[in-house]
């Protein structure tokens, strides 16, 4: 279908060189801030868009005049899968995220950070005792985003371990059959989850939306926010800090700035997040009618794709566009903008503001174990499939 295809160039077009966009992607950079993907050969076919621009990018995403619904993957035209958000339009959006936004509040996120830091100080003094040379995504980037994620949503310890590894082998398997096989035992389980807390809830995160809202969210939608944000929020806070170490060893010099004067750099968080775009696009926007974007006119039915990374990285390759952990305030739409915009982002910067600079201070000397050997990456989203390091 069309929007399907859209949505798989588009993957395609996002493949990387190492942190910076590939040439496919400049060379539509270079093309302006909005490209055509797809068109349908037909009269009053449709176009498929790539917005590249930050402002138009900003623009799209935060419209009414555009549809996030799946309209493909063999789902029934505007189908929905309960509980995922990001699938989501208003009114069901607003009610829906407004329950679930309940559980991100200022006193939770405070209360939950010694957790974090807990979970931290943990896994670096298991690499620690190991010693090196050690693969910093299954040691480091893993246990610390789905420990943490787990301990949020309320999953038990003992659960944890075996629900990380399908939840990353329903990711990165390369047989289809396992891929599907594990997406399978990682659903089955999440609905236990769901189940266990409709009867009980706790104090984590479904537990809070069940306390408050329960009469109003159903089974189904439940279940879907349940995998939706872990499997959302597990993957990508694990593969930002994968990233984050692999930036941080390029670059020592910008991050013994974070670890000796911590108060000089107050938005390098914004700088990492800008450079790295963990995940480099959104899914396809249909237009619910006529609208200009920027200086294009995107007709109703149209799909925009919009490139987060080209967004963020759209001075490249001028030289402006360096990596700068002092650069003031940089503005990015790494977590999204709109309606749309990452709910989790609160719990995730948390995460990130201990690990990374609690990793500078323990391993002032982290460098590549193979300096010679190219880091591999898994297809888009940002995947660094392995990091070995030393110190």
């Amino acid at each position: 279908m069309f929007e399907e295809k859209n949505a798989l160039r588009g993957t395609e077009i996002h493949r990387r060189e190492r942190f910076d966009p590939g040439p496919e992607l400049r060379a539509l950079m270079a093309e302006g801030r909005m490209s055509v993907m797809e068109s349908e050969d037909s009269p009053g076919g449709r176009t498929g868009w790539l917005a590249t621009g930050y402002e138009e990018t900003r623009q799209v995403l935060g419209s009414d005049k555009f549809s996030a619904k799946l309209l493909f993957g063999g789902t029934a035209a505007g189908r929905i899968w309960p509980g995922f958000l990001n699938q989501y339009d208003p009114p069901e959006h607003t009610r829906l995220r407004r329950m679930v936004a309940s559980a991100f509040t200022v006193r939770r996120m405070r209360d939950f950070r010694p957790r974090i830091e807990a979970v931290v100080k943990a896994t670096l003094d298991d690499i620690e005792a190991t010693g090196g040379p050690v693969d910093f995504v299954p040691r480091f980037a893993w246990p610390i985003a789905t420990t943490v994620i787990c301990d949020f949503l309320g999953i038990p310890r003992d659960d944890q371990a075996e629900l990380s590894r399908v939840l990353h082998a329903s990711r990165s398997e390369r047989s289809g059959k396992r891929r599907v096989a594990a997406g399978n035992k990682y659903w089955t389980y999440m609905g236990q989850v769901a189940a266990k807390t409709r009867r009980d809830p706790g104090d984590d995160m479904f537990g809070a939306v069940v306390r408050e809202h329960g009469d109003d969210i159903t089974d189904a939608e439940l279940l879907g926010v349940a995998a939706f944000v872990m499997g959302a929020s597990g993957d990508q806070v694990a593969r930002f800090l994968s990233a984050g170490a692999w930036l941080m060893v390029e670059h020592p010099e910008q991050f013994a700035v974070l670890r000796d004067d911590p108060d000089s750099v107050p938005d390098w968080l914004n700088e990492v997040a800008r450079y790295l775009t963990s995940d480099e696009k959104t899914t396809p926007r249909i237009a619910l009618e006529d609208v200009r974007i920027g200086d294009q006119l995107v007709k109703k039915g149209d799909a925009v794709t919009c490139s987060l990374l080209a967004s963020n990285r759209h001075k490249f390759p001028d030289p402006e566009d360096r990596f700068d952990i002092t650069r003031e305030k940089p503005s990015h739409v790494t977590f999204g903008h709109g309606i749309h915009h990452c709910l989790g982002r609160p719990l995730a910067e948390m995460v990130f503001r201990t690990a990374i600079p609690a990793l500078a201070h323990r391993f002032p000397t982290l460098r590549l174990a193979e300096p010679d050997r190219e880091i591999k990456l898994g297809p888009p989203p940002f995947d660094v499939e392995a990091l070995l390091l030393d110190w």
